[in-house]
């Protein structure tokens, strides 16, 4: 047995099949490939897109995006002009204008589907807002447009990590502030091939390459059934390191944002187990995590035992020009680091 054999048998063994049940609200992304969209009425395309919409926003409300940061972020965020880099149907972004008493906030996406979802949930609760088609290389705004820029499980998807670093620096205005949230790659569960397997850690032991033929071959034998999740092609793009991620982790990271003059008000450090909306009602589950948490400080071991990526950057000027904002209260013992 070859390697991508050995992979498919590992996958298989806790295979997994996603279900698309719009009356649950329970859609994957790839929704607007489905049948039930694609042939619907328009009346069902906007149904489905509310459907998706609601099911975002009702999972932001049930839990909050300041778990992952442990931060109540209204103080940072109220008022604010605010751009959501990965908006999706909407959903999130239509919370968290609720939730920071925003001004204003913009969201981008890469489908044309997602972004008239989200312009018609926005309409819906009446809240200042527009949505535009765009991809994180190339934001379609000028310099210094935002106060703040909020991303959450995206930054493992764009194509180009430094691009999308340099383009949320020059769209922030002086002092604007990026708040991110997402996965590193040795991330247990966050290998995104759980469309077919929910076997922890496969990636840590094959290679993207091979996972991705695996990957391929599971859904080409699905056949039909798989049509509206099914990937392209059994080869890498040219961004991948896994399927739809760029393989980003934590030290990579850190060594892109000293590229620019970026300032880190914060970065959270919980492990895996101690928060994320399947976990927050597990008590044992969060027990358990205590044990992770001095494995997140340590080089290495921290990639697999950190829960997510979870930095506040703030937009500096450059030497001569630099800006000088005092820290509050709560974060003045946070370390950089």
């Amino acid at each position: 047995m070859d390697n991508i054999g050995l992979a498919i048998w590992i996958m298989k063994t806790y295979e997994h099949y996603p279900t698309f049940s719009i009356n649950e609200g329970k859609t994957v992304n790839v929704f607007s490939n489905h049948e039930s969209f694609l042939n619907g009425s328009e009346l069902e395309k906007q149904s489905i897109m509310l459907k998706s919409s609601e099911s975002k926003y009702q999972e932001e409300v049930d839990y909050p995006w300041d778990n992952y940061f442990g931060l109540d972020l209204c103080s940072f965020l109220q008022g604010k002009s605010v751009l959501d880099l990965g908006s999706f149907t909407g959903g999130r972004s239509v919370a968290w204008y609720e939730r920071y008493k925003l001004r204003h906030i913009t969201g981008i996406d890469v489908k044309q589907e997602y972004v008239n979802a989200a312009v018609q949930f926005a309409a819906k609760r009446n809240i200042r807002a527009d949505f535009k088609l765009g991809f994180g290389e190339s934001l379609p705004f000028g310099e210094d447009t935002f106060d703040a820029i909020l991303s959450f499980d995206v930054f493992e998807h764009v194509q180009d990590l430094r691009k999308t670093l340099d383009e949320c620096f020059r769209v922030l205005k002086p002092g604007g502030r990026l708040f991110l949230v997402f996965p590193s790659y040795f991330h247990p569960l966050e290998h995104h091939l759980s469309l077919v397997t929910k076997v922890p850690c496969i990636h840590w032991f094959f290679s993207g390459h091979t996972l991705v033929k695996a990957y391929y071959q599971i859904l080409e034998e699905r056949g039909n059934d798989a049509y509206w999740y099914k990937r392209s092609s059994p080869d890498l793009k040219f961004w991948e390191r896994g399927h739809t991620i760029n393989g980003t982790t934590l030290s990579q990271f850190k060594g892109l944002i000293k590229v620019r003059n970026w300032r880190v008000i914060h970065q959270a450090k919980k492990p895996i187990g101690s928060i994320g909306r399947h976990i927050y009602k597990k008590t044992t589950l969060r027990l358990i995590s205590k044990l992770f948490l001095p494995l997140t400080f340590i080089p290495g071991l921290r990639e697999l035992f950190l829960h997510r990526i979870v930095f506040i950057l703030e937009k500096q000027l450059g030497e001569g020009g630099r800006l000088n904002y005092a820290q509050p209260t709560h974060l003045r013992q946070i370390s950089n680091s």
